[in-house]
């Protein structure tokens, strides 16, 4: 996986290559590789073409690292070795691993599920939250099917996937139900994960861990008979039945616009950290109704999509 994984990330350097030397060289983090990520990168390079920053002007030097503490400082290191103008993180462990290593060169995240609690601050450092309410998430989990016990799988070194679990728990009381923390450090320890007689839902956190594994939680999700859920964008294609997240296209574009500031000479304090305004719901009636999950119509006619 990680041979694949450097493989794409040099793919996808050199074709945002141009001909000649770029004037100005940004480089990017993702936490792992994630879809929801991918796409946010998408957007985000479209973004900044439109600011004026196309491949003719800006090298892109993308780092995709294994989601474990080493690989993310490493890759921080490389770019801040590479003399990028400025810094861009998809997720709390990327985003952390940059403040660690520099001081001075611009930053710019997205995807971070909650920065104050990730301990994602630093003078020059500006981006986009990816927070959504749990309880929402929690809301619409009730709409659709009773339930006394979830699962979390999440990692412990990765600040955001953490910080869900705590809110998780948090709400027990409110909805009255008991969580069920499932610690995984890799993906490959997602295989071992059992669901069946523990847990009436599994909420996969924002952990790059689990969501690298997430067609095989998906899979055991399936053979408890539970859904899964998720607060990142994209895992409805996989199975999961219920997904409330912050929109990838919103989030690249801001983390796009950002950037240009920063290469047109504008320092991070000038440019306000923002929250998502654009937030997808979405249902995958496939999977629920596979389950036995009778979803509301009320509940589809909220969904922003709908997995037939």
């Amino acid at each position: 996986m990680r041979v694949l994984r450097w493989i794409l990330a040099a793919v996808m350097l050199l074709n945002a290559l141009p001909a000649v030397a770029a004037d100005k060289t940004v480089g990017v983090i993702m936490s792992g590789n994630m879809g929801y990520y991918q796409d946010v990168h998408k957007a985000f390079a479209a973004s900044l073409g439109k600011e004026g920053f196309d491949f003719r002007t800006v090298d892109t030097l993308l780092q995709m690292p294994s989601p474990d503490s080493l690989s993310w400082a490493n890759a921080a290191r490389k770019l801040v070795v590479a003399e990028v103008n400025v810094l861009v993180a998809y997720g709390a462990p990327a985003a952390l691993a940059m403040v660690r290593e520099t001081k001075s060169i611009p930053l710019v995240y997205a995807g971070v599920y909650d920065p104050a609690a990730a301990g994602v601050s630093a003078r020059n450092l500006t981006g986009i939250s990816a927070k959504v309410p749990m309880t929402s998430l929690l809301k619409y989990l009730k709409k659709m099917t009773p339930f006394t016990r979830i699962a979390v799988v999440y990692n412990e070194y990765e600040p955001d996937s953490v910080k869900q679990a705590e809110e998780l728990a948090e709400l027990e009381s409110q909805y009255g139900f008991q969580t069920v923390k499932m610690l995984i450090k890799r993906p490959d320890e997602a295989k071992k994960l059992v669901f069946t007689g523990k847990a009436d839902a599994v909420l996969i956190s924002v952990s790059a861990a689990a969501n690298e594994a997430i067609d095989t939680i998906v899979q055991l999700a399936r053979e408890a008979k539970i859904p899964a859920i998720s607060q990142i964008g994209g895992t409805a294609e996989h199975g999961v039945v219920l997904s409330l997240a912050p929109s990838p296209s919103e989030q690249g574009a801001a983390a796009g616009r950002m950037v240009a500031r920063l290469l047109k000479g504008e320092k991070p304090a000038s440019i306000p950290v923002e929250v998502p305004r654009m937030v997808e719901l979405v249902i995958n009636l496939k999977e629920a109704g596979a389950l036995g999950i009778k979803v509301p119509i009320d509940l589809i006619s909220d969904a922003t999509k709908v997995i037939k």
